[in-house]
């Protein structure tokens, strides 16, 4: 959604912009062609007005040049230049400007309709008029010809003039229009917004149908939504069933496989067949913790809180009680193994089974591969409370600790009895409970500190 061709906001607005663009140019456009109409038919009959004024004036004076009074009313009627001829009935020159251009002789000018045409006079533009009366019983008889012309600055003036302030006009509508446009495509993608927001709060655990109110449009984008998370949901739970059913098979026959192999090597003396013994023992005890890894893994992801398991229950006494119970193995390994804490109890919501299983795997890989000094802890950093395990050990390079998580990964391949599934699953209970885990250098920058910060 957030790519900026395929965005689907950007598309809504261009198709409903790009059209409002286009029709202000033709209404700007249909403004100067309409303006500049109504300026010239405006102008044109001030000029049939003029044309009248002089021939009247000329004919009462018998052709005289034109009286203060008549070149006063011309002067106020426009800001303009004026130019005028008028030509007597046999083409002889009466009054006014000599040299003004002459006119085509049509039809309508020839019965005495005004005649207008745009030319060059005094090295100008000039708008002209050119119109024939008839004129009886005064001292000029037959058909006058009266010529006038006027430059164009005013016209020119007003034209802009009017030009600009419907384009002002249209640039606000446009501008008011493209403003509710955004608006209205923003609320209208409201809905595709509160779907988004609402898939990415979901884990990938939480495969439910989406039951939100939706446009009929996007009603049909969930419902085949909905329609692949079922569908996901079967395969992923079919993957499990798997799993864990060959889990449960393995591990019957791997028990009885690893009873027989520690009866055959309390009863057989040769060296040869003694140590063929003893890696047949490791390897079913590897497979063994394998299938169990599998099972466990498989029950947490399929349960991330513990599903019908989750409770309240204390988190301090749980780690307290659970350091103590690997006790005896870490003195049968010659380490010390320790509980801290400032904390008298902490109440906390989740599984007990599954915080149990995670902190079992913590030590025990403290145990395996750590130093002889490992230390429990429960107390708040930057007030998250935190469960960690430390040990002074090697620790792991910080390049490397991303590795950890990764299935079936071992970085000490030493360690014969290890799956690479432990850190896995440690993950995905600390994901399941909102925790995340840190992979820190222990006291001194020596070991490793493992720690699980839950909210």
């Amino acid at each position: 959604m957030k790519s900026a061709l395929n965005s689907l906001k950007r598309r809504l607005l261009s198709w409903l912009l790009i059209p409002l663009v286009v029709m202000a140019l033709a209404l700007v456009l249909e403004s100067y062609v309409s303006s500049k109409k109504s300026i010239e038919e405006i102008h044109d009959r001030m000029m049939v007005s003029m044309a009248l004024l002089v021939s009247e004036n000329v004919m009462e004076s018998g052709g005289d040049l034109l009286s203060e009074e008549a070149r006063a009313l011309l002067s106020l009627s426009s800001n303009e230049k004026l130019y005028y001829q008028v030509i007597g009935p046999d083409n002889s020159y009466i009054t006014g400007h000599t040299d003004l251009p002459k006119p085509r002789k049509t039809k309508a000018f020839l019965r005495g309709e005004p005649y207008f045409y745009d030319t060059k006079y005094d090295g100008q533009q000039v708008r002209m008029m050119a119109m024939r009366f008839l004129v009886e019983g005064r001292d000029i008889n037959g058909w006058v010809q009266v010529l006038v012309a006027q430059t164009l600055t005013e016209r020119e003036n007003l034209l802009k003039k009017a030009v600009l302030q419907s384009a002002v006009r249209i640039l606000l509508v446009i501008g008011l229009a493209s403003l509710l446009a955004l608006i209205g495509v923003d609320r209208g993608l409201e809905p595709l917004v509160k779907l988004q927001a609402a898939i990415q709060k979901r884990s990938y655990h939480d495969l439910r149908p989406i039951d939100k109110e939706m446009p009929m449009e996007i009603r049909q984008v969930v419902e085949a939504l909905n329609a692949l998370l079922v569908r996901l949901e079967d395969s992923i739970e079919n993957q499990r069933r798997f799993i864990s059913n060959a889990s449960h098979q393995l591990r019957t026959p791997l028990a009885v496989l690893q009873a027989e192999a520690e009866l055959a090597l309390r009863e057989v003396d040769d060296p040869k067949s003694l140590e063929a013994l003893g890696s047949i023992l490791e390897g079913t005890k590897q497979t063994s913790r394998l299938a169990k890894q599998l099972l466990s893994l498989t029950r947490v992801r399929g349960n991330p809180k513990g599903g019908m398991h989750e409770s309240e229950f204390d988190l301090v006494s749980l780690s307290r009680d659970l350091t103590m119970e690997w006790v005896k193995r870490a003195i049968q390994a010659n380490k010390d193994l320790g509980f801290e804490t400032d904390l008298k109890e902490v109440s906390f919501s989740g599984s007990e089974v599954q915080i149990r299983e995670m902190l079992t795997n913590l030590i025990d890989n403290a145990l395996k591969y750590g130093g002889d000094i490992i230390s429990v802890r429960v107390h708040y950093v930057d007030e998250k409370l935190a469960l960690e395990v430390e040990d002074n050990g090697a620790g792991i390079p910080v390049d490397l600790r991303g590795q950890v998580f990764e299935r079936f990964v071992r970085l000490d391949e030493r360690a014969g009895e290890g799956c690479g599934l432990g850190m896995d699953i440690v993950k995905e209970i600390a994901k399941g409970h909102d925790g995340t885990i840190e992979l820190l250098d222990g006291e001194g920058d020596q070991g490793l500190l493992v720690r699980i910060l839950f909210p």
